[in-house]
């Protein structure tokens, strides 16, 4: 096995050990569980279409109005209010943290090589 073919079934590994964590397993508890519930997807889908519109006249370079700055945030007041999303956000939170610390890991180790 080359040195490429090496890095692909470790990464590949990497993923399978992620997978088996508690902090994965709660975070796609936490995905399954907001899809399935009516609510917190709403409160969820408006919140991002919202955001989503917002994010497009500021790259117009529009800016948001007192109203639709006070909109955003009863919106996300509305969605942190929510058992589910508030579960949601922590456990993907969570998770990416951990993807976060794996890739510094990682860059760390491309480091220590490349000085």
């Amino acid at each position: 096995m080359d040195q490429l073919e090496d890095i692909i079934k470790k990464s590949t590994e990497l993923g399978e050990a992620i997978a088996q964590t508690t902090v994965y397993r709660d975070f796609k508890k936490a995905e399954h569980d907001l899809l399935h519930n009516t609510e917190a997807r709403k409160l969820v889908e408006n919140l991002q279409k919202v955001k989503q519109e917002y994010h497009g006249r500021q790259m117009a370079g529009l800016e948001l109005s007192k109203v639709e700055q006070e909109k955003l945030k009863e919106m996300e007041t509305a969605c942190v209010r929510n058992r589910q999303v508030l579960l949601s956000n922590e456990a993907n939170s969570k998770f990416q943290e951990l993807i976060e610390q794996i890739t510094a890991n990682i860059k760390n180790g491309i480091k220590s090589i490349d000085t």
